[in-house]
């Protein structure tokens, strides 16, 4: 029986949409993980390094190695998130936990949380620029694959 028009059709809006959203991942990781330092505050005087996987104006996801012997968080209650821009400067933010799924990346057990971000913080504001920023970035940014070329205008 011949195929249909309609299913050999490409959508390569949906393929392009696609990529982009790719790379942005791509590029959203490797920021989270060589520029980015992220922590979680326990009690009053220890902080957690927590792996942020992704981040929305809505939200965020991020993982921790799993741990038996001691879960964590032990709560689903708001969780303190500070983001580390540089070792003494940091945006704190709060995160309630809305799911949570065991994972397995590279060999390693971890549990990956899925939050909502408090909106109500004054600091909000800042958390939704960056979100915008890592966005633009992603699309726009280039890999530098060593060669240089000089453009004039």
């Amino acid at each position: 029986m011949p195929q249909k028009i309609s299913d050999q059709v490409v959508n390569f809006d949906e393929i392009r949409a696609q990529k982009i959203d790719e790379k942005r991942r791509k590029n959203e990781r490797i920021f989270f993980k060589h520029l980015l330092g992220v922590y979680s505050v326990v009690g009053n005087d220890k902080m957690r390094p927590i792996e942020l996987l992704d981040v929305s104006e809505d939200g965020c996801s991020f993982q921790v190695p799993f741990d038996a012997s001691s879960p964590w968080p032990a709560t689903t209650d708001e969780l303190p998130i500070r983001l580390y821009f540089s070792q003494d400067t940091y945006l704190p933010i709060h995160v309630k936990i809305e799911n949570s799924k065991q994972a397995i990346d590279h060999g390693t057990r971890y549990v990956r949380y899925g939050c909502s971000v408090e909106k109500s913080l004054t600091s909000y504001p800042a958390y939704q620029q960056f979100v915008k920023f890592l966005k633009l970035y992603s699309v726009h940014a280039h890999n530098d694959k060593g060669d240089i070329s000089v453009f004039y205008l």
